[in-house]
């Protein structure tokens, strides 16, 4: 059988400033011979969430919601619905002069009493519209509506570190759920649990971010043998198309995507530096990732790999076969050359 690994690396090519005024001169020589070396094609997808959608099958309808909800929940031990959901991650809101800028959970530090105490508020306050607020992981939390709102939103990793009045829902219902953001406001900032995260010296959790509306999508075929990823999207895709999924291992890279088929690895520790703009923690994952390269480009060469599709989430691919490993006429350029917004 034929082997095909598709690499999943959000971040990649950030955007990530900064470096040449740090000094710093990321340096990934295999990642960037087998970059060089590739055949550069259009992807589907031009972000994280639709590159994972196209892998895996699945339709995406211009302006809505892909329903990562939904999904991600199922990585998170939600059981099989029809039902409606919502991401609705806690985030901190900041105030400045003229606007509020966002935080989300990752530097929040949130327990799980401290989330199971803020969803219980929020059940009880909205029961009566048959809302009705999960905190399945403290940094994940989802929200089930009855009935789907005609509501377009932005997901929380667009949102990170900027003003939020750009990014605020749109659509028909956008000003009665702009309203609702509001009231959530107003419900957490008397919690007890945050004058406790407070007297804690912990930031307060004082909102929610809603994004990636929907039910479980119907079809998709990935056709792969395994995944492996540590997102919660990436697994719940797995789930829902049921197929196995481990978390990333370099150690079991090679038994788990060298027998034959089509394998999928999602790499996502450099999304999170490029959220938090943070160059010397891009550089040290992209270290890490060079490891990844050097066993990826190894299979190639020992006839375990016949094909390896790379995926930055920016609407390209690039696809390296093991013959391709030969065109060594090709100049190699660093993996700066290849940021955006450089």
């Amino acid at each position: 059988m034929t082997s095909h690994l598709h690499l999943v690396v959000p971040g990649l090519f950030g955007p990530m400033p900064g470096l040449k005024e740090l000094g710093l001169k990321p340096a990934a020589p295999v990642l960037e011979r087998l970059l060089a070396r590739a055949d550069v094609a259009g992807a589907a997808g031009d972000s994280f969430e639709s590159t994972l959608f196209d892998l895996f099958g699945l339709p995406s309808e211009p302006g809505s919601d892909l329903p990562s909800a939904a999904l991600s929940r199922l990585a998170d031990g939600g059981e099989r619905d029809n039902a409606f959901w919502l991401h609705a991650d806690p985030v901190f809101l900041k105030p400045t002069a003229d606007r509020l800028l966002l935080f989300d959970a990752q530097m929040l530090d949130i327990r799980p009493e401290d989330a199971d105490e803020l969803a219980a508020l929020f059940n009880r306050h909205f029961s009566q519209d048959g809302w009705h607020l999960e905190a399945l992981h403290p940094d994940r939390w989802y929200l089930r509506l009855p009935t789907a709102p005609a509501l377009k939103t932005t997901p929380l990793a667009d949102v990170i570190g900027r003003n939020i009045d750009p990014y605020l829902p749109s659509g028909v219902e956008a000003g009665h759920w702009r309203s609702v953001l509001n009231e959530i406001q107003m419900l957490f900032h008397s919690a007890a649990a945050n004058r406790q995260r407070e007297a804690d010296h912990l930031l307060p959790v004082n909102g929610i971010w809603l994004s990636g509306g929907g039910a479980l999508p119907d079809g998709g075929k990935a056709g792969f043998s395994l995944v492996m990823a540590d997102d919660a999207l990436s697994q719940g895709l797995s789930r829902h198309s049921e197929t196995a999924c481990q978390t990333l291992s370099l150690d079991r890279l090679a038994q788990g995507c060298g027998g034959g088929g089509s394998c999928l690895v999602v790499y996502s520790p450099l999304q999170r530096t490029v959220l938090s703009a943070d160059p010397q923690s891009w550089v040290s994952r992209l270290n890490e990732l060079e490891q990844w390269a050097v066993a990826l480009q190894r299979m190639l060469q020992k006839k375990e790999l016949e094909r390896l599709s790379l995926y930055p989430c920016n609407g390209q691919s690039f696809q390296i076969e093991r013959r391709g490993l030969r065109r060594f006429w090709i100049p190699c350029s660093p993996v700066s050359d290849y940021l955006l917004g450089r």
